[in-house]
């Protein structure tokens, strides 16, 4: 008589429910894309809040001299701060959401994110950069020249673009809201998965110790 053989199944130190993903990035990669999404969304951040603080000074009557430099200041810190800070701060944040747990549709606290960073992008450019340049413009050649309502617009702009920017924080410390319905779906999925998958493991296992 032969003698019984045993033929076991696959080790799978996945556990259940898990398959390989070549999507996901190693825990190396990840902390560095972390690491440059915080360090550029930050720089973002700070460039704001120096734009307030050059448009509110150009409002005053004693910034009146100083209003051709801080419109030009302005004007550079768009071109050298903002715009690659947003960009970065966009693309960072997408390679994290693609190749990380948290997809980029499955919970909300993401898709809003996502909403306000390229909603505040074209804000940026279409509202505060545009009165910047006209300020700018308008004050070049007479520092006390009568340029309307465009000192506030200024103002307001940049506030707005900073108060988006802190809300994108706090979504990003709280992450509020739960899962989208794709990401609900997702979770069904995988825990379909990882009921089925320990049935397979143990019926090849019995089968393989039939002699």
């Amino acid at each position: 008589m032969a003698e019984p053989t045993s033929t076991s199944a696959p080790d799978d130190r996945r556990g259940p429910g898990k398959r390989p993903s070549s999507r996901r990035m190693r825990p190396g990669a990840r902390k560095v894309w972390l690491l440059l999404h915080v360090a550029i969304s930050v720089g973002w951040f700070g460039g704001a809040y120096a734009m307030l603080v050059m448009g509110v000074a150009a409002t005053t009557s004693a910034g009146e001299p100083l209003r051709p430099a801080a419109y030009e200041l302005m004007h550079l810190s768009d071109r050298v701060i903002m715009i690659p800070g947003s960009l970065g701060a966009l693309v960072t944040g997408l390679v994290l959401a693609l190749r990380t747990k948290w997809r980029v549709l499955h919970h909300w606290w993401v898709v809003l994110k996502l909403v306000l960073t390229v909603g505040g992008m074209a804000f940026a450019y279409a509202c505060v950069a545009h009165n910047v340049r006209t300020a700018l413009a308008a004050t070049e050649h007479d520092p006390a020249a009568d340029i309307g309502a465009l000192p506030a617009n200024v103002v307001s702009g940049s506030a707005v673009m900073l108060v988006v920017l802190f809300v994108i924080t706090l979504l990003s410390v709280l992450k509020p809201w739960g899962r989208t319905r794709w990401g609900r779906a997702a979770a069904r999925d995988a825990a379909r998965r990882g009921a089925v998958a320990p049935i397979g493991r143990a019926g090849a296992q019995e089968l393989g110790s039939t002699p």
